[in-house]
């Protein structure tokens, strides 16, 4: 009887600390980072006094941890891109996201229902269009095929992203080929354009996002393509003379898609509802100048001209885009990063 006792000891303890971790979200560093703790993380904790971990990285290192031990993943939240999201559900690494889980749901935008592929919903997302020094830019190109014609001229120097940065950089791909004819199919187009800015000598390849405001600071280029939130927010933090546009026919946005690992802790359903609330999407969308597809939320005047309508956005085939990104990038570094 004693031993027995003592086995069940031992299954009850193990059990209890099981249980008893803190929460693990994912987050991006820097200025996303802070918005997550202030917005997310705390009202959390104060509504349900439970602690949160939040986990620095990428998409590819936290699908990496999780699928090291998907039993017991030690992560509960993470945030995909649309490009990312059918890889993660194939990979059986995430659960479904229903409105019975995560009330806050049913006040998001439709369009945006079938982003997350019914494992995720919209956490936010940011136009990528063109972040530029008024002072050493007096017309900044409203067309994107100025931009590539007054980058060949020399009319400026340009940065744009590497393929090291994922879904932003096949997005410009797909969104250059796009305006130039061609399209997922047909991505010489996009290819070209790059190789002659490139020819020029006056284009830079940005793989990080502090490189580029660092670049642009610094006057070693005078715009280039980069996320309108950070433009802005880097404008606020005493850099007035950074400023953002978005040329015709559109910009392309990426959207943040924040999906709950299976096997990770219920209490991330809680978490994710407070993530996508009205009162944590107004917190986020302040901090980051970010947009959100929760239509009750309230947005700041200040803002309303500085987040991209709907009207204005291109939607890249994210889907179709996913299949062809290994070949991308192969090409990418035979012909541009060579």
């Amino acid at each position: 009887m004693k031993k027995i006792l003592i086995i069940c000891a031992s299954v009850c303890l193990l059990a209890v600390s099981a249980d008893a971790r803190d929460l693990t979200v994912a987050s991006n560093g820097g200025i996303w980072e802070a918005a997550t703790r202030k917005c997310f993380v705390e009202p959390y904790e104060q509504k349900s006094g439970k602690k949160v971990s939040v986990i620095l990285g990428t998409a590819a290192q936290w699908t990496n941890q999780i699928l090291a031990n998907p039993q017991d993943p030690q992560i509960d939240v993470i945030i995909n891109s649309v490009d990312e999201v059918p890889s993660a559900i194939k990979r059986g690494i995430v659960d479904a996201l229903t409105a019975d889980k995560v009330p806050a749901i049913e006040h998001y935008d439709p369009k945006t229902a079938d982003l997350g592929s019914g494992y995720g919903a919209v956490m936010t997302y940011s136009s990528l269009g063109i972040a530029y020094n008024a002072e050493t830019v007096e017309k900044p190109p409203a067309t994107w095929k100025e931009f590539v014609d007054g980058t060949i001229r020399g009319d400026w120097q340009v940065a744009i992203p590497g393929m090291r940065q994922g879904a932003t950089s096949s997005a410009v791909l797909w969104m250059l080929a796009n305006v130039y004819g061609g399209g997922v199919d047909n991505i010489d187009p996009g290819f070209d354009a790059i190789k002659r800015m490139k020819e020029s000598g006056n284009l830079r390849i940005w793989n990080d996002m502090n490189e580029f405001l660092s670049l642009i600071k610094t006057g070693e280029v005078d715009l280039g393509m980069y996320w309108e939130g950070r433009t802005w927010a880097f404008h606020d933090a005493g850099n007035p003379e950074i400023m953002f546009t978005r040329p015709a026919p559109g910009v392309v946005v990426n959207n943040a898609i924040i999906q709950k690992v299976k096997n990770g802790l219920d209490d991330a359903w809680d978490y994710i509802d407070t993530v996508l609330s009205k009162e944590g999407q107004e917190c986020w969308v302040s901090q980051m100048q970010y947009g959100s597809a929760n239509t009750s939320i309230v947005m700041p005047e200040k803002l309303t001209s500085r987040i991209t309508r709907s009207d204005e956005i291109i939607v890249p085939p994210y889907g179709k885009i996913s299949e062809h990104n290994r070949e991308w990038v192969e090409r990418w570094n035979m012909e541009i990063d060579r």
